[in-house]
């Protein structure tokens, strides 16, 4: 396409607008491997012409200059989410009247905090009335929790939080497996009534749900691929649990934004199972930790059979790379993989859910047990665990019930 556009249009500068991150090798992938999902750099880099490329999909704020393969300079910008940021281009031109051509003479970047700005009164007041109507609507209340759940439990092990999402994508689709990751890092829903608005905190992206069709042995390299690239692999009980990102020396990295440490995979890329029995063992290497010993019903779960699974539409389009690289699907199989689909967003089936079912009981002895896994050596994940939560959240890790939850609605 650049090429078409230099020759049709000729333009005096090109910028590149991609929802596509900076970082190409997350989640593991490479240079070359086929729709790396952060190709943005790589575009910047390897297509000759571009002045300015804005970038998107990752959030994480950025503003530097690359060089081509011609060594010409890329301005590279991308701003957080949420509109806290936004990301300005300043480039200085010159006429070349001989030419009759304009020439980039320079360019910078800039990363803009937006609450340092005063809102447009005119455009507050053209919405002031949409907007009222919106929040009267995420405030209405759907259904009642017994007990408050937090995500915070989901970065190390069986949570109720991630188990309500299991519990649904399991009844929505009759299912015989599910896979969920927490998609929030530091949330709580508080006892009481649920409203409409705290689903965008239980489920924070916009996702249809799948059902589709995996073999035992793809389910088992799915989850390896997972607690892998989660789980730290321990020596002994003093270790951290969680896999953390390293430096050159072997230190744990922190965030030079936020000053807190950094993971080596994304907390919503840890996914895990409902509907089989199985224990991660973190003291063995990634890989061989998953030992699935049966369904949740008891029967007998068979390496070479085929099972329906619930996920939702990113992880089963291959995001994450749980399906590609963990459970080995060659990437243009996967929507053959797809037995059914949402027609409307999963969050909107979330909200119904809960108004049908009017309570919700997390931990309550049920003879539908939901999220039958645990960690192993158990000694060493509830010490890996209070440390990680400490070093995570700056808190005492709370007082451990029981690994298995086990949930229940009326």
């Amino acid at each position: 396409m650049v090429n078409i556009i230099q020759e049709k249009e000729k333009p005096d500068l090109l910028i590149g607008l991609f929802h596509s991150g900076v970082d190409y090798t997350y989640g593991g992938e490479t240079a070359d491997t086929y729709k790396n999902e952060n190709a943005a750099q790589l575009i910047a880099e390897q297509v000759l012409g571009f002045d300015v490329v804005f970038v998107g999909h990752d959030h994480a704020g950025w503003n530097f200059t690359t060089k081509n393969i011609n060594n010409d300079e890329v301005l590279i910008l991308g701003p957080l989410s949420k509109a806290k940021t936004v990301a300005v281009a300043s480039i200085q031109m010159t006429f070349d009247s001989t030419m009759g051509k304009w020439r980039k003479n320079s360019s910078a970047g800039e990363i803009v905090e937006t609450k340092d700005y005063k809102p447009d009164e005119t455009f507050i007041n053209r919405y002031r009335q949409p907007l009222a109507e919106v929040k009267d609507y995420v405030n209405k209340p759907l259904g009642q929790i017994s007990k408050n759940i937090s995500s915070r439990e989901s970065i190390f092990g069986p949570s109720e939080f991630v188990d309500l999402i299991h519990m649904i994508q399991l009844d929505i689709t009759d299912a015989d497996i599910s896979f969920t990751s927490p998609l929030t890092f530091n949330t709580t829903i508080g006892e009481g009534w649920i409203y409409i608005k705290d689903f965008f905190r239980i489920y924070h992206y916009e996702n249809y749900l799948y059902t589709m069709a995996l073999s035992g042995r793809e389910i088992k390299g799915y989850l390896e691929y997972s607690y892998g690239n989660w789980f730290n692999e321990m020596k002994d009980e003093n270790d951290h649990l969680i896999r953390f990102a390293k430096d050159e020396n072997g230190d744990i990295k922190f965030s030079s934004r936020y000053n807190t440490p950094e993971t080596e995979e994304r907390f919503y890329n840890y996914s895990s199972a409902a509907g089989i029995n199985y224990t991660v063992d973190v003291s063995k290497p990634a890989g061989d930790r998953i030992s699935i010993t049966s369904l949740s019903n008891g029967s007998v779960f068979h390496i070479d059979s085929t099972y329906t699974v619930a996920i939702n539409s990113y992880r089963g389009s291959g995001g994450g790379g749980h399906l590609t690289r963990g459970a080995g699907i060659p990437r243009e199989e996967l929507l053959n993989r797809i037995i059914a689909s949402t027609e409307k967003d999963f969050r909107f089936y979330m909200t119904r859910w809960i108004e049908e079912k009017k309570t919700i009981n997390p931990g309550i002895i049920s003879t539908w047990i939901i999220s039958t896994w645990n960690v192993i050596p158990e000694e060493w994940w509830e010490n890996g665990r209070e440390k990680d939560y400490k070093l995570l959240f700056g808190t005492e890790a709370p007082e451990l019930e029981k690994q298995s939850v086990e949930f229940d609605y009326k």
